[in-house]
């Protein structure tokens, strides 16, 4: 029998979400005969394993837990924690410490797109078109003419690490811009200031099913609000519909730079990229290396339009590294 551990949580405000998401996975995944499932909670309060309905304690740093005398360390790891440490690459560090294969990317990769700053800066120079961007951070001094000189509005505030559309704002006005900014910097030390896209939103899916790289159908997301903030992600507050109806023009070219984005990067696992098409040429937003997985979120609704089973990819997820 081989020991699967579901790991959820995180130190994040997305920490619900990560449950949620990891509840529908680890469902998925408990009927393997093949398999030992384990659910780790990672939270600030306690690190913890829950098997058979016992609990025990998380050897966080040697990633492992003891029942009956006998010291257990996965086998796998099902990596469904939104942020930090899961998403940031803190976590990334410590499997690939202990050599234990995750479904999320590697320490290097985690880092780099969970930076929004740097891994606009990274697809800017692979030719994708994507929003100019300015990096504040906290206790520096902001300028707020300049920031306007440089940006224009309507412009979008958001934590530079972050996820969930927390603490992320359109700004229409300048006397909105400073409390904004403020609202932001409660998520993250650094906040972004980007030129405000105005287009037709998009959300892609990638998998890697049996070795194969799949491009999942293109959502588009028509929220209720001004953006595609948390309630319109989790509230229900948006239409999301799959497949989108988007030019056959801008869908070639999301599959264009997708490819180039995973032949420079070594992205593993299920990822989601956001894109807005402005007059048809999709600008990316970023790219989530742990997407929500619920069962209301996108990638299962793109998987189910794509004629495969939830359940099967995820199975596959855990093989293809062990």
């Amino acid at each position: 029998m081989k020991n699967i551990a579901v790991v959820f949580g995180g130190y994040s405000s997305e920490y619900d979400v990560s449950v949620k998401s990891a509840k529908f996975i680890y469902d998925n995944l408990k009927d393997n005969s093949d398999w030992n499932i384990y659910e780790i909670c990672i939270s600030k309060k306690e690190k913890t394993v829950k098997f058979k309905e016992r609990i025990f304690d998380l050897d966080y740093q040697n990633f492992s837990f003891e029942i009956d005398g006998i010291i257990i360390k996965p086998d796998a790891v099902f990596n469904i924690i939104h942020g930090d440490p899961g998403e940031n690459g803190v976590l990334a560090e410590i499997l690939e410490k202990n050599q234990i294969p995750q479904t999320g990317c590697d320490n290097y990769v985690s880092q780099l797109t969970f930076n929004k700053k740097k891994f606009i800066e990274f697809v800017d120079n692979l030719d994708i078109p994507c929003a100019k961007q300015i990096l504040l951070k906290k206790k520096e001094m902001i300028d707020i003419e300049k920031i306007i000189e440089t940006i224009k509005l309507p412009c979008i505030v958001k934590p530079n690490n972050g996820g969930s559309s927390i603490g992320v704002s359109k700004v229409n006005y300048i006397d909105e811009l400073e409390n904004k900014i403020k609202i932001a910097f409660n998520e993250d030390n650094q906040v972004l200031i980007e030129t405000f896209l105005e287009g037709q939103e998009v959300s892609v899916g990638v998998i890697n099913r049996n070795g194969k790289r799949i491009i999942l159908p293109i959502t588009e997301i028509i929220s209720e609000n001004e953006l595609f903030d948390y309630n319109a992600k989790y509230l229900g507050e948006s239409q999301e519909i799959t497949p989108g109806n988007i030019s056959k023009e801008s869908e070639a070219l999301i599959h264009k730079y997708i490819a180039k984005i995973y032949d420079n990067i070594e992205l593993n696992g299920i990822t989601r990229s956001e894109f807005i098409i402005v007059n048809q040429i999709p600008h990316i937003l970023e790219t989530n290396t742990i997407p929500g997985f619920t069962k209301q979120s996108i990638i299962p609704q793109q998987i189910e339009v794509q004629k495969l089973s939830v359940k099967e990819v995820l199975c596959n997820q855990i093989k293809l590294i062990l």
